[in-house]
């Protein structure tokens, strides 16, 4: 899900403590490359307005919005850069912002009135002092959008700021095998 974000920024840190430069981009594991397809998308899910699974304010990690079962298109931008395009299968469970990255000490999470989320979080690593946030919004059946960044600071190298803005679209159910 929006693991690919998370486990982007966390090799970026992880290679920021390792070399204490700069990290250049990798892919996420579990999600693969995949071209542009100008043909139809299977039939997704119907599709449904925006609907807040509860009140506006605090809630669980666990209870953050999940995306429908099936295989999902992201088209992702780290920086700014150019689009990269990826599809991977996701299993009906909630968003889990920190998987993939380091450990949060310290994470919270707000539904917003359009059901959409935001989460911030203390991620230290290796010495490197790691800030999450990330927000989301969308229907989470047919679409939603991701925007993530991760602030560091420390583990010998200057203070530097990664962010990605990925959106999500279903394709369908997840090929066998």
């Amino acid at each position: 899900m929006i693991r690919a974000n998370v486990v982007t920024l966390a090799v970026c840190a992880a290679a920021l403590v390792a070399c204490s430069k700069p990290a250049a981009q990798s892919s996420a594991a579990n999600v693969t490359a995949a071209p542009v397809a100008s043909a139809a998308a299977p039939a997704a899910p119907a599709p449904s307005a925006p609907v807040a699974a509860g009140p506006a304010g605090p809630i669980d990690v666990k209870d953050l919005p999940a995306p429908a079962a099936g295989q999902w298109k992201r088209v992702s931008s780290q920086d700014g850069g150019a689009a990269q395009t990826s599809t991977k299968c996701l299993t009906g469970k909630p968003i889990d912002p920190t998987e993939g990255g380091p450990p949060c000490t310290k994470i919270t999470a707000v539904r917003t009135a359009t059901g959409g989320f935001v989460v911030d979080g203390d991620c230290p690593a290796n010495g490197v002092s790691a800030k999450l946030h990330m927000a989301g919004e969308g229907d989470f059946k047919t679409s939603f959008t991701t925007d993530t960044t991760m602030s560091m600071s420390g583990g010998g190298g200057p203070p530097m700021s990664l962010s990605n803005h990925s959106v999500w679209t279903y394709v369908g159910a997840c090929p066998a095998g």
